[in-house]
């Protein structure tokens, strides 16, 4: 098989395959949890947020440098807030306004999982290309990556009154931008390390915001503080596990 299209499938079908799951375990669980949704919010932000932190955020100094990394982090917060702001006059018709808000949330949050696959399967398709086993490691990493990511978008979407057949639509969005940076990524063959830095970077700073914004931030409204922090401490402690193991 061609290595642009084989590239091009396997960036596909890990960022879908991760999605899909993740939305499916939100579904099954969000559909019997409606009272604990700020609790549910509060661990997704954690283990999102820790994730970050220990494994993307390491990944992308070591790749191109902390410079790139920073500049792409602040430039990703800055254009997810404009995103923010627009979308905030875009009136979102359900039957109350935290309806809303959950479909909001999900939406942004989708387009930080989004961008973030960009870069990840820009690196895979250049791994697969010039480095099999690589490329191989990075779509396992892509794969395990988008089970939270997926359980952490379709959770608002599913309280926003989205039913379970969202799901399939949002993995194969989400997944695009994997399979566009992989057939990007095999065509090339040497990507500037300080490049890609700069895409982890603008994926973190999306991926962080949205997580702290539209969903911790969320989650302490809707929460006594004894049970934000220790389901924030319980997704935080997953992400960890999640960092070390997989």
């Amino acid at each position: 098989m061609n290595k642009l299209l084989f590239s091009t499938l396997i960036g596909l079908g890990v960022g879908g395959v991760g999605i899909g799951l993740g939305g499916v375990a939100a579904y099954a669980i969000g559909r019997r949890a409606d009272k604990i949704i700020g609790l549910l919010f509060a661990g997704c932000s954690g283990m999102i947020i820790t994730v970050l932190g220990l494994e993307l955020l390491p990944e992308s100094i070591a790749t191109g440098g902390i410079i790139p990394t920073l500049i792409g982090i602040l430039i990703g917060i800055l254009v997810i807030a404009r995103i923010e702001h627009f979308f905030h006059r875009i009136v979102i018709i359900t039957d109350n306004p935290r309806r809303s808000q959950f479909i909001r949330s999900g939406i942004l949050l989708a387009l930080g999982v989004a961008i973030h696959n960009f870069p990840v399967g820009f690196a895979m398709g250049a791994g697969l290309t010039n480095d099999s086993e690589i490329g191989l490691a990075l779509a396992t990493i892509m794969l395990f990556h988008n089970l939270p990511e997926g359980f952490a978008i379709s959770l608002p979407l599913i309280f926003g009154g989205l039913g379970g057949s969202i799901i399939p639509i949002i993995a194969a969005i989400v997944s695009l931008p994997a399979g566009l940076g992989a057939l990007f990524g095999s065509s090339f063959q040497r990507v500037n390390p300080a490049l890609l830095s700069s895409l982890f970077g603008i994926a973190i700073g999306t991926i962080f915001y949205v997580s702290w914004h539209e969903l911790l931030l969320q989650s302490l409204k809707m929460t006594r503080k004894p049970g934000f922090i220790i389901s924030l401490c319980v997704g935080a402690f997953s992400g960890i596990v999640f960092t070390i193991f997989l």
